[in-house]
């Protein structure tokens, strides 16, 4: 340890060998630089402000087998809050920091010999590249060092700050300083991974001192549930909002009371995804389209472990929303990727808080705005907050009112789901894939049905013959009348009857068929006919009819047959007509019983095909993508009509 005195009080001032040239006396709150020959003052910071964090300096702790110790800690203020960040000095002789978000650790390691992307150029979702990696910006905001405590690298007492999300739980913070800047990597971590002893991990000041809370407006006990993790405190008996970041309730304003009371009320515990949730804050948000309001409900939900969460009602439908990082989110013209999945752009629009109440983990204030997008892949979306300097996206997935009553204990009836969610399940597209398997599998069956009678059946031919109309005779007269040898049909069998007249030309010609049984007596009749005309027209040729026609009969009795021909025409016979007969045995199977068949099977599938498509048209006619707040356009309704 290398001992000076403080410039400024004389005390005692020690450094720890590599943890840092800055160090803050414990008994004046100097700042003190060790320089080459001297120690000097950077001027007097602040007594430490109370914070939720429950690490203090001289903490051992250790990361992946490493050993650190808690060396430094500095406390920033963007004007809205105070944050703390905590110097890591370890055993190999590394320095790092520690920071905490909303719940959640980051350690992080500075990037040496690099150069870093100008401020200028970021902003939220802007991404950019250190070494290999990619991040997306989260936040962008002006830090102020109000406290320090410790020994620290160095000390900056303003600076810029940009925080990034990367892939697979990577972060990055770039500090702006002096036309410095100087960047920060490493991964989210938990608590536990931090190896901290559980016993040195003590509930805060903060913590005791807001559990039995009471409102500094009207003296109503608060009871807060997560004291440690909240900011701001809107109260359920008066409407006060209060600061809580400073360890005790501060009065800002006084809210308007809430229109109605909420379904879930404050500090209900209820059980989701295995995970047990305690309603922290209720907000009503909405957002105005062409003149028209349109709010919803959110309910903020708190797990000591877990973190929070949100759960958002909207006209009766209700989605369980989840932070992500924005570097896990890929984003592109109407389209946005997480997880392996691809969703599509939905709305895009200008949201306002009409009302809080309850704890929040931000500086929440009523009438602040940010533009919220959305893009959905059913049952699931991806959602974002953006606002100036600020973007958050979430995870979303809908549950039932059911879902919701039954988890939260709910006493009241819910509301019933009104319209369409921008991530509701279409039923009939989800029905569709089954209809259509199940069509294709019985056509399938039909084809081969139809291809075994086919085989099975008797379509040999028992007789063909040629006839020919002798001239001058009249049409269906008995001059015109001609026989076919006899022939045998020696099973039971329905007959296919074709008939054929080759040299037909802008006429017709029928013929009535009589098959008759020579030991019966009895007839079975067919009439087919042929008509064939054509001609030139406007210098263009065409034709219609059919030179060709096929009759059938029902099932015959075996025996020995004689077939008459009667031809019938226009007018008198002037030259003699040639027509071929031929009596084939039938599969049994007629032209128009396949295809009724397959109406039949297809008739679900396309009927469920047009409800699903009719469904996906209501759901695109809702989205809206807003230019700038109050206006909106409809550019993507027609074109996203799925099936």
């Amino acid at each position: 340890m290398r001992v000076g005195d403080c410039p400024s009080c004389r005390a005692p001032v020690e450094f720890r060998p590599g943890a840092g040239k800055v160090k803050v006396c414990d008994y004046c709150h100097t700042v003190v630089l060790r320089g080459a020959a001297r120690l000097e003052s950077l001027g007097k910071v602040a007594d430490l402000t109370d914070t939720q964090s429950p690490i203090k300096v001289g903490l051992n702790g250790h990361s992946s087998g490493n050993a650190f110790t808690v060396v430094g800690r500095i406390q920033k203020s963007h004007g809205a809050g105070v944050w703390d960040e905590w110097c890591l000095s370890f055993d190999d002789g590394r320095t790092a920091w520690l920071s905490e978000s909303e719940g959640e650790w980051n350690l992080m390691f500075p990037l040496e010999g690099i150069g870093v992307p100008a401020v200028e150029q970021l902003r939220p979702l802007a991404s950019f590249q250190l070494r290999d990696r990619t991040f997306v910006v989260e936040e962008v905001g002006h830090a102020d060092t109000v406290s320090a405590q410790g020994q620290l690298p160095d000390f900056n007492k303003q600076h810029v700050y940009v925080d990034a999300t990367g892939q697979k739980g990577a972060f990055c913070s770039l500090d702006y300083a002096d036309g410095h800047g100087e960047a920060f990597v490493g991964t989210r971590v938990t608590m536990p991974q931090l190896g901290f002893d559980k016993a040195d991990l003590e509930p805060t000041p903060k913590r005791d001192a807001l559990s039995q809370a009471r409102c500094t407006n009207c003296n109503g006990p608060l009871e807060l549930k997560a004291p440690d993790a909240t900011k701001r405190v809107a109260c359920p008996y008066c409407g006060a909002l209060l600061d809580a970041s400073k360890g005790s309730l501060e009065f800002l304003q006084l809210l308007e009371k809430p229109p109605y009371e909420p379904l879930l009320s404050l500090g209900t515990e209820g059980t989701l995804q295995q995970t047990k949730w305690t309603v922290l804050a209720f907000l009503i948000r909405s957002t105005t389209v062409e003149g028209t309001r349109y709010p919803w409900e959110e309910y903020l939900l708190w797990n000591r472990e877990a973190g929070f969460r949100w759960l958002m009602n909207s006209n009766g439908h209700w989605t369980f929303l989840t932070p992500i990082a924005a570097g896990d989110v890929g984003l592109a013209f109407r389209k946005a990727t997480w997880n392996g999945k691809g969703f599509k752009a939905y709305q895009s629009v200008y949201v306002v808080t009409d009302y809080v109440a309850g704890e929040c983990y931000w500086e929440v204030s009523v009438g602040e705005t940010a533009k919220a997008s959305e893009y959905v892949e059913p049952p699931e979306s991806i959602n974002s907050d953006e606002t100036e300097n600020e973007v958050v996206f979430t995870h979303g997935r809908m549950l039932t009112p059911d879902e919701v009553k039954q988890a939260f204990g709910v006493k009241a009836p819910m509301p019933v789901p009104q319209g369409l969610a921008p991530a509701q399940v279409n039923p009939h597209k989800a029905k569709l894939g089954s209809q259509w398997a199940w069509a294709a599998i019985w056509s399938v069956v039909f084809i081969a049905l139809l291809v075994v009678f086919s085989i099975a059946g008797d379509t040999r031919e028992f007789i063909k013959v040629s006839f020919t109309v002798p001239p001058g005779v009249k049409s269906g007269s008995p001059e015109s009348q001609q026989f076919s040898q006899p022939f045998t049909i020696d099973k039971k069998v329905p007959l296919a009857v074709e008939f054929e007249a080759p040299g037909i030309d802008n006429t017709w010609l029928a013929v009535q068929l009589d098959l008759v049984n020579e030991e019966t007596g009895e007839v079975i009749q067919v009439s087919p006919e042929a008509s064939y005309y054509s001609g030139v027209d406007d210098g263009e040729r065409w034709s219609e009819g059919s030179r060709s026609a096929t009759k059938q009969t029902a099932e015959v009795d075996p025996g020995r047959y004689v077939l008459r021909a009667t031809p019938m025409f226009e007018g008198t016979s002037s030259f003699p007509r040639d027509y071929l007969v031929s009596v084939k045995g039938d599969s049994g199977v007629g032209v128009c019983c396949p295809f009724f068949v397959f109406v039949l099977l297809f008739a679900g599938p396309l009927f469920t095909a047009w409800r699903s498509s009719t469904f996906e048209t209501r759901r695109w006619n809702d989205a809206v993508f807003q230019m700038a707040p109050g206006v909106s356009t409809f550019p993507f309704a027609k074109q996203e009509d799925d099936e």
